[in-house]
C-alpha cells in the first residue's frame, strides 16, 4: 500500500468542479493533442486536507498524517501507465483506521449513487433508467471513490494476510465520455461531492480521464461548460471556441 499522503490540487479562485445544469448557449471547450504542452498531472501540490464530517471528519481531521510526492511529468513527456485504479489521497489515524480517495477508470457505478451525487450538487433529478443507459453506453466512465478501512481483528485471516478491512465505499465524483472510438471524445457529467470540492479532486479526475483518452489515440477532446467553470478548464489546456468553432444545438419544438 502506498505511503500516507494527501494530494491536493488547489484551483485558485474556483470553488466548484461540477459543470451544473447547462446554460445555453454555452461554449464548447476543445482540448487537442498538441495543446497539452504545459498540461501536468498533480501540479501545484499543497497540503490542504479533505473536509468531511462525523467519522470521516475524524479521519481527515486532526491526527491524520500527510506526505507529498514529486509532481508528475507533463502529458506530452509521459502519459503514464494505463491503470484501472489510482490512489489520490490517503490519511490514517493512530488506531490504524484509514480513509482513501481513489480514482477509478471503469468499474460499476450505480445509477442511484450517481443521481444522489447529482442532487447534492444541485442538478435536477433525472430518470434512473436514462442514467443507467447513459452510463452503459458511455465510452469511458471515471469515478472518485472514498474508501474507509479499519485494521483487521487480531488473529483474523485478514491480519494474517496483512490486509485492512473495508468498512464502506462512497461515490464522491464522476466524469464520463462518449466517443467515436477513433478521433473524437466528449466529456460529460463532471461533478464532485460539495463536501470534497476545493481540494483539486475535480482537476485530478478530468486530467486522468484526458490521459486515458490520449493513450487510446483520441486527441480531439471536447466538453460543454457554463461561464462559472471556464477558468477551471482553461487551466487544464482546454480552449473556448478554438479556430472559430461554435457549438450548435437542436431541440424539439414542444
Amino acid at each position: 500500500m502506498a505511503s500516507s499522503l494527501i494530494r491536493s490540487l488547489p484551483i485558485k479562485g474556483h470553488k466548484s468542479t461540477s459543470l451544473g445544469p447547462p446554460l445555453w448557449p454555452c461554449p464548447m471547450l476543445v482540448a487537442r493533442g498538441q495543446s497539452f504542452h504545459s498540461f501536468t498531472v498533480f501540479a501545484d501540490i499543497s497540503f490542504r486536507r479533505v473536509h468531511c464530517h462525523g467519522f470521516l471528519g475524524g479521519l481527515f481531521g486532526r491526527g491524520g498524517t500527510t506526505t507529498n510526492q514529486s509532481p508528475k511529468p507533463s502529458l506530452e513527456d509521459n502519459l503514464g501507465p494505463d491503470v484501472d485504479e489510482l490512489l489520490l489521497a490517503e490519511t490514517s489515524q493512530p488506531d490504524g483506521s484509514k480513509a482513501q480517495i481513489l480514482y477509478r477508470n471503469g468499474g460499476p457505478v450505480a445509477a442511484a449513487d450517481l443521481e444522489k451525487l447529482c442532487i447534492k450538487v444541485g442538478w435536477p433529478a433525472r430518470p434512473l433508467a436514462k442514467v443507467e443507459a447513459a452510463l452503459r453506453n458511455s465510452f469511458m466512465v471515471s469515478s472518485l471513490v472514498l474508501r474507509v478501512t479499519l485494521p483487521p481483528l487480531p488473529g483474523s485471516p485478514a491480519e494474517m494476510a496483512g490486509a485492512d478491512t473495508a468498512v464502506s465505499e462512497q461515490l464522491i465524483g464522476l466524469a464520463r465520455a462518449t466517443s467515436d472510438h477513433a478521433f473524437n471524445a466528449t466529456i460529460w457529467d463532471v461533478l464532485v461531492d460539495p463536501e470534497f470540492q476545493g481540494q483539486g479532486l475535480g482537476k485530478a479526475l478530468v486530467e486522468q480521464m484526458v490521459r486515458s483518452l490520449l493513450r487510446r489515440d483520441i486527441s480531439n477532446i471536447t466538453l460543454f461548460a457554463d461561464s462559472k467553470v471556464l477558468d477551471f478548464y482553461r487551466q487544464m489546456g482546454f480552449e473556448a471556441d478554438p479556430e472559430g468553432i461554435k457549438g450548435m444545438f437542436w431541440y424539439p419544438k414542444f
